[in-house]
């Protein structure tokens, strides 16, 4: 323990030594920061990973970092292989079905990969520019409300309303000019700034075409590879950590649940919102039902929102029965979301997901608040994950007390 602990010590001094050295070379400042600290690290805690496990486990938690920051860093330039990966990942049981029935890999991740690039080139051509119509619509709607709110703010009508109401002449000039303009105007500013944010992440997708065109060629490639990929975790696992691979077989299994289950909710909420919107003639249908399939995979907050974005388009459209409308469209939401989540959830999912709704709306707020919109989405299976390591703790101490009475007596 004395020979571990001065072992450490030097280690700490050496690199503080290091991290002086760069500080005062200027080499901190720049962007090869990381590298240069993860590299100096592992100068000294390599050598000792054999003999000292806190030097493992330090440069564990040190590798951990420096992948996360290479990540981070790298951003976009990873955004075909991360989505060509979950590609693969999400088809990899239809292709290894298809080998087992005896087809080739190659011939039937061919296939998949043919059947997905058909149907995303038919929803570019003909669903994607009917929901960016719409969506322009949507948006010249709120401009001509905030206009038009603006302009009866500093109507005269306005101001004889407040005046049959008792209020001075100076309160309601007061009152438009210091209070009701300012807000109207941040609420303006604030709802054009969320349409930019979506037509700057679109603009964003549009500039990676380029890239995206790599995707299936890559899915291809890593679908094919896949076995492989899985026998190489295997062998290295099972041999120095079999436990971390139980582990790593049990989350495969929550989050693959998780990620089929909401794919397919997700596409019968947007294909049959979308019908159901433009069979009962509510406006913006189409833009209405794709935003609906979109916000499934956010339980509960995914619902409110969809709803709610859905009452203000009917307002917004100025539809001749915006009640009837309004009706209409809530039973559609809530239709599709109860068989959504009572019937196909629990056929796909099962019970590896299954969350308490108490827990489940914590972990929604939690998330949420920490990561925004994608804390929202992930949310429930990194709970589902922390479930699982806290369910197998309650079933050791269990196991520990029923286990202690037996070790008492044989004593």
């Amino acid at each position: 323990m004395r020979g571990t602990t001065t072992v450490l010590g030097g280690i700490a001094i050496a690199a503080v030594l290091i991290a002086v050295f760069f500080h005062s070379a200027g080499l901190l400042a720049g962007p090869l920061t990381p590298l240069l600290l993860y590299g100096s690290a592992m100068v000294f805690l390599v050598p000792l990973r054999a003999q000292v496990p806190l030097a493992r486990r330090l440069s564990n938690w040190a590798t951990l970092l420096f992948a996360l920051w290479i990540v981070a860093d790298l951003g976009t330039v990873l955004l075909p292989f991360a989505l060509a990966f979950f590609i693969a990942y999400v088809l990899d049981p239809l292709v290894t079905r298809a080998e087992r029935w005896g087809i080739r890999r190659w011939v039937s991740a061919l296939v998949v990969n043919a059947m997905l690039i058909g149907i995303t080139t038919v929803i570019a051509i003909f669903l994607a520019p009917v929901v960016w119509s719409q969506l322009q619509e949507l948006v010249k709607s709120i401009s001509s409300l905030v206009t038009a709110s603006q302009q009866f703010l500093e109507s005269r009508q306005f101001y004889r309303w407040l005046r049959s109401l008792g209020i001075p002449s100076d309160q309601i000039r007061s009152l438009v000019q210091d209070y009701l303009m300012p807000r109207l105007e941040n609420l303006s500013q604030y709802l054009f700034s969320l349409v930019l944010v979506f037509l700057e992440g679109a603009a964003g997708v549009i500039a990676q075409v380029v890239n995206i065109i790599l995707v299936p060629l890559l899915a291809f490639y890593l679908l094919m590879d896949m076995p492989r990929l899985k026998t190489l975790i295997v062998q290295l696992l099972s041999r120095r950590s079999p436990r971390l691979l139980r582990d790593i077989v049990e989350i495969n299994r929550i989050i693959r649940a998780y990620i089929t289950g909401q794919l397919i909710t997700a596409t019968f909420v947007g294909v049959l919102g979308i019908g159901g919107f433009v069979a009962a003639g509510i406006p913006y249908g189409v833009f209405l039902g794709v935003i609906c399939g979109l916000l499934n995979p956010i339980p509960y907050v995914g619902l409110l929102a969809s709803l709610l974005i859905a009452i203000v388009a009917i307002i917004l459209a100025e539809s001749p029965h915006p009640i009837l409308d309004i009706v209409l469209v809530t039973i559609i939401i809530n239709l599709l979301h109860f068989i959504g989540t009572y019937v196909i959830d629990p056929r796909v999912t099962g019970k590896r997901v299954g969350l308490h709704p108490v827990l489940l709306i914590v972990s929604l707020f939690v998330f949420g608040h920490f990561f925004g919109l994608l804390g929202l989405i992930g949310a429930v299976p990194v709970t589902a994950v922390l479930m699982m390591y806290f369910n197998r703790w309650v079933s050791s101490l269990e196991q520990q007390i029923v286990e202690q009475p037996v070790s008492d007596d044989a004593a």
